[in-house]
């Protein structure tokens, strides 16, 4: 056999394997039964111990700590949309910390709010405040253009780790206290949340980033501000984490989960997915979709995977009044064809499908009646499946009617009806993409 054929023979084998490799690391779906939340679920109180426990452990990583997690209470919940409104309150609320801020960032980047974050956790950090940082080495550019941005806050005392989605996966502090894992278990899994914990005693939650194109409006979302019981499970959730990617939490942790002055009485479940088969949000929304009885309005930039897409068309069916806001125009031309090729079916079972001009739809919110969720989690296999996401889902007749007012109707005032794809082309690229929705 000529050696350019064995050559070509050994290229082909090489690239089946790692197509094969690719597609038992990073494409295949797990799923465990982790939803609802068992009695044993880490509650408020018993947040702090779970993080200890945790911390305490050796060798531990971040898809180790799928913390479950019972249901709490939140003394308020405020929704603020668009950056220009949530921005100013997220920096006023670092502003005020005294002993710890906790960030956990897929995407952090150096433009002008980015560096604003950065430029005053380093003034915090000059007045005796911790600060701890995740950000997803994919999203945040940590070793490429935002590096000189997360040398100095690393510089200035802040305690910052990476997810490593593409290789090497480098735990521990960065820059300067990374080791390679060579078990690359962070490869083709991005943590895709965003979370804020500040003093233990505010949180934020919601689909924005710290990058100019949600300060300035180019994309529509929403960032939840909470108070009460709950921000003791976010603060775990960050913790763990944080020791799961190699960082070093505060040697004495009582101080980070202070108990609340006022719980509050709203309940409130906090959900997570994380890679490896932990998928609590993603069950918790499609659980809250299937329950609707008389109002689904769906906020998502990325609506693909079928069982959502069924579940929404089964609520419809069942004569539920379902709205579902997306863009005009997406960032993601793939996802947006996919969900074109649904569009006649919804409409002919009644969905009311309106798409948002002028801005690219960010938010991920679902309100079916009185139950609210938000937070990071798009509707699409790689962020209800693959990623680590979070979100939080609230029981709120108040809380629904401020969404269905303030957000979607809102945005529906001002959106056109989507249309199914008209054309030969357009429809065959609908259909085409609509048949890689595991991939999308």
């Amino acid at each position: 056999m000529p050696a350019s054929t064995v050559a070509r023979s050994a290229g082909l084998l090489a690239l089946a394997g790692a197509a094969a490799l690719a597609h038992r690391r990073v494409l295949r779906i797990e799923q465990h039964d982790c939803w609802p939340p068992e009695a044993d679920a880490v509650a408020s109180d018993d947040a702090l111990a779970a993080t200890e426990a945790f911390v305490a452990r050796t060798g531990a990583r971040a898809r180790d700590a799928p913390l479950e997690f019972a249901w709490s209470t939140a003394a308020t919940i405020e929704p603020w949309i668009d950056g220009a409104s949530f921005f100013p309150r997220i920096l006023a609320d670092v502003e005020a910390a005294r002993s710890s801020v906790h960030i956990l960032m897929f995407g952090w980047r150096e433009g002008e709010i980015g560096t604003r974050m950065a430029a005053l956790l380093e003034r915090k950090l000059q007045e005796g405040v911790e600060v701890r940082v995740i950000v997803d080495g994919l999203g945040s550019r940590p070793y490429g253009a935002a590096r000189p941005m997360f040398t100095r806050l690393a510089a200035a005392g802040a305690r910052i780790v990476v997810n490593d989605v593409l290789p090497p996966d480098r735990d521990g502090l960065f820059p300067d206290g990374q080791h390679v894992d060579w078990l690359h278990d962070e490869l083709g899994r991005s943590d895709h949340r965003k979370l804020y914990v500040i003093d233990g005693r505010v949180g934020w939650t919601g689909g924005a980033g710290l990058e100019d194109h949600f300060h300035d409006g180019r994309f529509h979302d929403v960032m939840v501000r909470v108070t009460g019981d709950v921000v003791r499970q976010l603060q775990a959730a960050f913790v763990v984490s944080f020791h799961g990617y190699g960082g070093v939490p505060a040697a004495d942790l009582s101080g980070c989960f202070p108990v609340p002055d006022d719980r509050g009485a709203t309940p409130i479940v906090l959900a997570q997915c994380l890679p490896g088969g932990f998928v609590a949000a993603a069950r918790a929304i499609a659980e809250q979709i299937a329950g609707a009885r008389e109002r689904l309005d769906v906020m998502n930039p990325y609506v693909t995977d079928r069982d959502m897409l069924e579940r929404i068309l089964a609520a419809a069916g069942n004569g539920v009044k379902v709205r579902l806001v997306v863009s005009e125009h997406s960032n993601n031309g793939a996802a947006t064809a996919a969900l074109k090729h649904h569009y006649a079916d919804l409409q002919a079972a009644g969905v009311e499908v309106w798409e948002l001009p002028g801005t690219i739809v960010h938010a991920k919110v679902v309100v079916a009646d009185d139950t609210v969720s938000f937070g990071t989690v798009n509707l699409d296999a790689w962020a209800l499946y693959r990623n680590s996401e979070l979100m939080l889902l609230a029981r709120s007749a108040e809380l629904a009617r401020h969404f269905q007012e303030q957000l979607f109707g809102r945005d529906i005032a001002r959106a056109k009806r989507g249309m199914p794809p008209t054309g030969a082309a357009a429809q065959l690229k609908s259909r085409l993409w609509s048949g890689l929705a595991y991939y999308l």
